[in-house]
């Protein structure tokens, strides 16, 4: 099968923000997939996750058929569209990659909860999401939203940690990870698979956004880590990197500017 015998899927996810694919980790992964294997999509911003199948995003509508869980919608068009990323792995990277995701989804992916949605650092940036939210309701919806993921927080195990055992167990899964990637140019080799949108999808939201941390930090003075995920952001979203270089270009133009200091 070929993608032009498929009518064009319907991506829905959260709206783009801070020159990313996605904030959310899953819809970054998705939509990353989309372009390594070359799925035609076209994208529809939500914010209400009640919307998928699963009360999740991102999920996708294939000729009217709504599919939720990035794993599920994966192996789905791998079969429908009969593209395969991970056609030339062998059985020892399939295993590998699979560890890899699991770490980052199962367990990483909590701790981006904490670092972007319950810490203060985060929240000073994602506390805009509920801007469509009307005022008069908005202080509400917010204590209900992040209630509900404290909740989901504590009774998974993360908010039972410190905030210093909660870093230290996110810089374990990163040292293991960029170990096993060393310096290649993605992560089996010369060209990318599914593990690299797996990856960037966590990468991108903890590396190349405002939201400060200790695990930003620690991603940040990895050289072949940043060089990696500047490198997927140029080949699969060279829209969202052109801006940020725009971006990048203005912010050093007003840095050199005089400074005075005091009145």
């Amino acid at each position: 099968m070929t993608n032009a015998a498929h009518p064009i899927i319907k991506l829905f996810q959260f709206p783009r923000r801070f020159g990313i694919p996605n904030l959310s980790p899953f819809c970054c992964k998705l939509e990353t997939w989309l372009r390594i294997a070359g799925v035609p999509y076209e994208v529809v911003e939500t914010l209400d996750p009640r919307k998928g199948p699963k009360g999740k995003l991102p999920f996708i509508e294939d000729a009217g058929v709504r599919i939720a869980d990035t794993s599920i919608i994966i192996d789905h068009l791998v079969k429908t569209r009969g593209v395969d990323p991970d056609a030339r792995l062998d059985d020892s990277q399939r295993a590998i990659a699979l560890l890899v995701q699991r770490a980052l989804e199962e367990h990483y992916a909590f701790v981006l909860a904490y670092t972007h949605l319950v810490r203060d650092e985060g929240l000073r940036h994602t506390r805009a999401r509920f801007d469509a939210v009307p005022a008069i309701i908005r202080p509400l919806i917010f204590r209900i939203v992040q209630g509900k993921i404290k909740k989901m927080l504590w009774l998974q195990g993360t908010l039972r940690h410190s905030d210093e055992e909660i870093v230290e167990s996110a810089l374990r899964d990163w040292r293991a990870i960029l170990t096993v990637m060393g310096d290649r140019l993605f992560f089996f080799g010369d060209e990318p698979t599914g593990i690299d949108a797996v990856v960037f999808g966590a990468l991108a939201t903890s590396l190349l956004t405002p939201i400060a941390s200790p695990i930003r930090d620690f991603l940040k003075s990895q050289p072949a880590c940043v060089a990696y995920a500047e490198r997927m952001r140029a080949r699969f979203f060279p829209e969202l990197a052109n801006a940020a270089s725009r971006e990048g270009a203005a912010s050093l133009k007003g840095a050199s500017r005089p400074v005075q200091v005091g009145a």
